[in-house]
């Protein structure tokens, strides 16, 4: 099974894509199963759940992106929206409550609110280990070394915040369509996580909106 794990909809004020055109796009370049993890937000994944409903061989997972006090942590597989502000420690916590996972998503990279150097002590259930906007940078390579120190398991993601960018790097495993088995086979720790860089010209085109909504 092909996951992209962190995927960012309308719902989340700096993305231009629509949980149905996700779904679409995500389908289209043959991913199995994706997150749709936005800034606070557990619509765009309910929203991506009602449009999936039907489909026997794909399946979005109920998901968010949390601010906590000192970073961002995505939570997968949760049945109620997870409160934001709260510390880190506490944040997990609510998760795990909501009967999901915790995961730290690009934890060094200081300007999209890293952990940075708190996730060396966070009890986490999984790190971004390849998040495709950061290929080429030292934060990918600081998660990937911190996450074998500690036998966190590794996960591979698009971050995408808008539809050219889904599936650019992902997670692989063996996995049944379902919420459960899908959570079962990231703790276990058996993920190929691989993938490619965001073009740079859709991140500068990203960049360009973002600053034309500005205005």
């Amino acid at each position: 099974m092909i996951l992209d794990p962190h995927i960012h909809s309308t719902y989340s004020s700096d993305s231009t894509a629509r949980p149905r055109d996700i779904v679409k796009k995500a389908r289209s370049i043959g991913l199995d199963a994706i997150a749709i993890a936005d800034h606070n937000s557990i619509k765009g994944s309910i929203v991506g759940i009602e449009e999936s409903k039907d489909m026997e061989d794909f399946i979005v997972l109920p998901a968010m992106e949390v601010s906590s006090s000192k970073g961002h942590i995505v939570a997968i597989g949760i049945n109620e929206e997870i409160k934001r502000g709260l510390s880190p420690e506490e944040t997990v916590e609510a998760i795990r409550e909501a009967g999901g996972i915790a995961i730290a998503p690009h934890p060094f990279v200081r300007y999209r609110e890293g952990l940075c150097d708190r996730i060396k002590k966070l009890d986490i259930d999984a790190m971004e280990t390849l998040n495709s906007r950061y290929i080429f940078g030292y934060s990918n390579w600081k998660a990937k070394n911190l996450a074998e120190e500690r036998g966190i398991p590794q996960i591979g993601a698009s971050d995408a915040h808008f539809l050219g960018a889904i599936g650019s790097c992902v997670t692989e495993f063996d996995a049944d369509f379902s919420v459960d088995s899908i959570i079962e086979a990231i703790l276990s720790g058996k993920t190929n996580v691989f993938g490619d860089r965001t073009p740079l010209p859709l991140i500068i085109k990203e960049v360009i909106n973002k600053k034309i909504k500005r205005i």
